[in-house]
């Protein structure tokens, strides 16, 4: 069975994409400005060239003169600035006939003549280890000097139609660095995304309340130990809390049975002395308020029985076809035949007669007399009740509300919790029946008091 992609699996997936294509755009404009700035600093000829040897020697020979003598050939050379060549820099002047005629700074280890062999080998630009710039000019040839291994020279050779072409290789470098980074962005994040689902999945678990084993290795390990260690010890206080409920309502219900039979033998020894003629009319008033008050314990005990029961999901529900109008108007007139005080008008407005949920009738009846019983109980002046009935969405909406003072709302805020007193037990009753049903219930005063129930419709074939 194929797992189903919930939400949260979604967020961690776009999350993780969110991830790779952002490494993969911070990877390519990282390899961007790398290659930019290597560029910028291989084409940067004062990076390459520190001393701007070229243009020493363009400075010298626009700062050179010439003297010519009365025979119209050269007599001298003068460099009119010499503060143009720098200290650590030598520069000679060769004349066609390969001799030395110029100098400065000029090392003791170079040569005053130089052969065509030894200009050529010049052009490799290197004479005696000290690497060498050439200048050609009508009087001779400059050479520049630099000190030994300050300069290192490289002669590149280069295929044209392969140069040509560098852009489109250049291109496609970039588009190959780009599909590695993605496949790598890619790699990491599948192998968060399963470690993070794992993460999840184990949260998800622990809000349910079910146990959690993940396994606490690699860079995961510590929050996963933890989690499990979490897990671990909510199970061990929900077995310690399933234990105490249980002895609870075993304890309630024990208790329960204990006083059902002294009970019932009082209630039945009352009802036979109230009716006894031999009896004055006090005793007789006397037992029969010893059988009412029998008869209120009795039910306190059963309401507080099935509420228990209720809370600790002990209760079975025995559910069968039940139609809702049917015991709404049931409920109802059980409750009118009980000589109700002319102060309560009860009406009822039904548009749902052929609603049927699934439910134990008996439970059903049960909250909802509990529900009528309240507005009697909490309105002594008398008050005017109302119960519609109506379909909506696939539920039976059945709403009671009366006009009467409320009901307090510290009692509203509670109906999930066991109340403090037994006299409370009738609408936190009612609240657990529907819910155990898989209803709704909200309770809220409005212009007196207003319960709404929602249950849903069974489907009938």
């Amino acid at each position: 069975m194929k797992k189903k992609f919930s939400a949260v699996n979604l967020t961690i997936f776009k999350i993780l994409i969110s991830i790779t294509l952002v490494s993969t755009v911070v990877a390519m404009i990282l390899f961007t400005v790398t290659f930019l700035g290597m560029g910028f600093i291989i084409g940067n000829r004062g990076n390459v060239f520190p001393n701007n040897s070229r243009g020493i020697l363009a400075g010298i020979s626009e700062n050179f003169s010439v003297a010519i003598d009365e025979t119209g050939t050269i007599s001298d050379f003068i460099l009119t600035d010499e503060s143009l060549l720098p200290e650590e820099n030598w520069c000679i002047l060769l004349d066609q006939n390969g001799d030395i005629v110029w100098s400065l700074h000029k090392p003791a280890d170079i040569p005053d003549h130089y052969s065509l062999t030894d200009i050529a080998r010049i052009s490799k630009w290197f004479l005696n280890d000290y690497p060498v710039y050439m200048r050609i000019e009508d009087y001779g040839l400059f050479i520049l000097g630099l000190p030994k291994n300050s300069v290192g020279k490289y002669s590149i050779e280069y295929n044209k139609e392969w140069y040509q072409s560098l852009p489109e290789r250049i291109l496609f470098l970039f588009v190959l660095n780009f599909f590695i980074a993605l496949l790598l962005s890619s790699l990491g994040g599948s192998f968060l995304y399963k470690k993070i689902q794992l993460l999840t999945e184990g949260l998800a678990k622990l809000r349910r309340e079910e146990v959690v084993t993940l396994p606490a290795t690699g860079i995961f390990k510590e929050p996963f130990s933890n989690i499990n260690q979490i897990s671990r010890a909510l199970t061990r206080k929900n077995n310690m809390l399933s234990s105490r409920d249980r002895a609870r309502s075993n304890w309630i219900s024990g208790i329960s049975h204990d006083i059902r039979t002294p009970l019932s033998m009082v209630v039945g020894y009352g009802g036979q002395l109230a009716e006894n003629p031999e009896l004055s009319e006090e005793n007789r008033k006397y037992a029969a308020v010893i059988t009412a008050q029998g008869l209120k314990i009795k039910k306190l005990i059963e309401d507080l029985n099935l509420i228990s029961s209720l809370e600790y999901e002990m209760q079975p529900i025995r559910k069968t076809a039940v139609h809702i109008c049917v015991l709404l108007r049931s409920v109802v007139s059980e409750l009118l035949n009980q000589d109700q005080p002319e102060l309560y008008d009860i009406s009822l407005s039904l548009d749902c007669e052929q609603a049927v949920v699934d439910g134990d009738e008996q439970l059903l009846a049960r909250a909802f007399y509990n529900l009528l019983q309240n507005s009697i109980s909490h309105n002594e002046n008398g008050c005017r009740i109302t119960v519609s009935g109506f379909m909506k969405g696939g539920h039976v909406c059945v709403v009671l509300a009366d006009d009467g003072q409320g009901v307090p709302q510290k009692v509203l805020d509670n109906l999930d919790t066991l109340p403090n007193s037994a006299h409370g037990f009738g609408l936190p009753m009612a609240c657990k029946i529907i819910r155990a049903h898989g209803g709704n219930f909200y309770a809220e005063n409005r212009d007196g008091f207003v319960v709404t129930v929602e249950l849903p419709e069974m489907e009938v074939y």
